[in-house]
Formats: structure tokens, sequence, C-alpha cells
């Protein structure tokens, strides 16, 4: 069902974008509105299992990190209404072009087909955003 996405350029390096999305993993409140708790349920060499609860949300993830594609996954584990998965991506700029951090949120209700997502586009923005700005800070 919800299906949002949200790209901004980024003037910070990619090795600090990359580390600000592996740090969010188990540190989400700097990047995430309205974190109330997180738990982390198992680590392993491949994935991170929390269960994570803002004002808005309760959803465990199964979380990936694939450092060769700049791409972190978070994908819904048991969600009584919603399976699927967000997606933050790096996406590296060419010579004298800035790097690009995008976000995708990619759920599906069960038994739906409908893939409106638009009041998700603001939540998107702001993450993107924030992530945005902790990363330039971070450089400046």
């Amino acid at each position: 069902m919800p299906f949002a996405t949200h790209t901004e350029e980024v003037a910070a390096s990619v090795a600090t974008l990359w580390r600000l999305l592996v740090d969010k993993i188990e540190n989400p409140e700097p990047y995430l509105p309205g974190v109330r708790s997180i738990d982390i349920l198992e680590r392993t060499a491949d994935h991170t299992l929390r269960h994570l609860i803002t004002d808005q949300l309760d959803l465990t993830e199964r979380i990936t990190k694939d450092a060769r594609r700049l791409e972190v996954t978070f994908t819904l584990v048991d969600h009584p209404r919603y399976r699927g998965k967000v997606l933050n991506r790096i996406e590296p700029g060419g010579a004298g072009e800035a790097n690009r951090l995008t976000f995708t949120i990619d759920w599906h209700e069960f038994g739906s087909q409908d893939r409106g997502g638009e009041h998700l586009q603001g939540v998107l923005r702001d993450a993107v955003r924030r992530t945005k700005a902790l990363a330039e800070e971070v450089e400046a």
C-alpha cells in the first residue's frame, strides 16, 4: 500500500553518509521523529533485528546493510497489517557532483493492491533532510 520516495543532494562524503546510515540502525533517535523506544533483539554478521516504537509506529524490522551497494534495508517482520521494506541508499555523485541520499518506503497491505503513500512523503522527506543536515554538520 504505502509507497513513497525522497532524494536529496548532500554536501558530505559517501563515507560520512554511510557511517550515519549504519548508526541509524541502533541509534535512530537523531534521524527519525518521535522515537519512543528501541530494542535490539538480535545481531548477527548479516543482519540486525530491532523492535522500534515511535509516536506513529510499532514495528519489528530485519535490517541488512550492503556496503558495496551503499544500501541499508529495513524489512518488516510479522507486522499485523503490512509487509515490505524501507530502503536507504547513497548514490555517489560523479566528478564535481553532490552525492545523493534516497529513502524509499514500499509497504503492501495484506490483501490490498492500493499503492497510495502520499501521507508518508513528508515523513520520508523529513528523515532524509535530518540525515543530510547531520552529515553536512559532521563535515563542516
